[in-house]
């Protein structure tokens, strides 16, 4: 409850950076996957964010006896909306929490400091803090929706792909079939303290990825590709790379919290099952050494699924309105979105 703490809001970049340790104390005590960490939501914002000037940070940051008990890494877009930060880009979102918190306190309470319409919380996992403190009985005008889903692994410490009990035999052997028809490739994997993150062959790969037809052209822009790096040299982020004659055929940004491993952004080029080969050469490395989970990420692609047979989870969303009619309108425009979708497929 909040009748027993203080909320302080965030609404500057100095006071942002000011959070650093007391938001990593925390974000070490909680179960909450890398998209909560501090370096992830600051240089989400510094990189990003902060460049339109109509969006407004609005960080919730929940004391009890100047303790920092909780942080919800909120900001207000330009359609003054509230939001987790970069949310369009981290596969799941949530606060960082140790106290159970009012999330209809903690909303009338940001009200009064920063100016949003509506609230949409999205990439929520079922049990992630956010989705427990919500309570949809209470709180007027909201829903709490089905969102989209992905798709996880956990391997035992071993041989793969021995070390997973759901791998058939037919995938067994597909694997075999997958280093064979790359057998000529060496497979890295690169962090900070080894060497520079490789910009410029990133960017030689992103361009032929467009060329290709496999990403479009606003695929891995100048803002995310300095968030990126930041993440990279502050060690949350490594690289699985496949390369051949010094020349990358296949990358991975890989987070990693804990024993969870997240494959965030995949690149890859025309080569044969080079992008499999990539999973399957990390996979095998890491668990040789330790169990560890494997996260495919959020969607569920065919190639993912057919090939690794994972464990599917559900993702969620919140939204709350002002008013019932801001409620109607939004329930109407989704049921237009998903019919237009649900005959998009059926031409395809």
């Amino acid at each position: 409850m909040l009748c027993m703490m203080k909320i302080e809001i965030v609404n500057n970049s100095d006071d942002f950076l000011d959070l650093k340790n007391d938001w990593d104390s925390l974000y070490n005590l909680v179960n909450c996957s890398a998209f909560q960490s501090f370096n992830f939501n600051y240089y989400s914002w510094i990189s990003d964010l902060k460049n339109n000037k109509r969006n407004q940070l609005a960080i919730a940051v929940i004391k009890k006896k100047l303790e920092t008990v909780a942080i919800f890494p909120f900001y207000v877009d330009a359609k003054r909306q509230l939001r987790f930060i970069n949310d369009v880009h981290a596969d799941f979102c949530d606060c960082i929490s140790r106290e159970e918190i009012d999330l209809q306190q903690l909303f009338s309470f940001l009200k009064k400091t920063s100016a949003f319409n509506t609230i949409h919380l999205i990439n929520i996992k079922d049990n992630a803090s956010i989705k427990t403190y919500f309570k949809i009985d209470e709180t007027p005008n909201s829903l709490l929706l089905p969102f989209e889903r992905y798709a996880f692994i956990n391997l035992e410490k071993g041989i793969f792909p021995d070390n997973y009990l759901k791998f058939k035999s037919k995938q067994k052997t597909e694997f075999r079939r997958i280093q064979k028809k790359n057998n000529d490739k060496k497979h890295f994997i690169l962090s900070a303290e080894t060497e520079v993150l490789p910009k410029s062959e990133i960017l030689v790969l992103k361009e032929k990825m467009i060329a290709l037809g496999f990403r479009k052209k606003y695929f891995l822009p100048k803002s995310q590709l300095t968030l990126i790096e930041e993440l990279y040299n502050k060690k949350l982020i490594s690289l699985s790379i496949v390369r051949k004659e010094n020349k990358i055929h296949a990358l991975s940004f890989v987070l990693k919290k804990s024993n969870e491993y997240l494959f965030w952004i995949d690149m890859f080029d025309e080569s044969k099952m080079v992008n499999l080969f990539n999973y399957t050469s990390i996979m095998s490395k890491l668990s040789s050494e330790n169990a560890v989970c494997m996260n495919l990420g959020r969607g569920l692609y065919n190639y993912k699924i057919v090939n690794f047979n994972p464990k599917i989870a559900q993702l969620y969303a919140i939204h709350i309105f002002n008013s019932k009619m801001q409620l109607l309108i939004f329930q109407s425009s989704n049921k237009i979105l998903k019919f237009a979708k649900s005959i998009y497929k059926r031409l395809r």
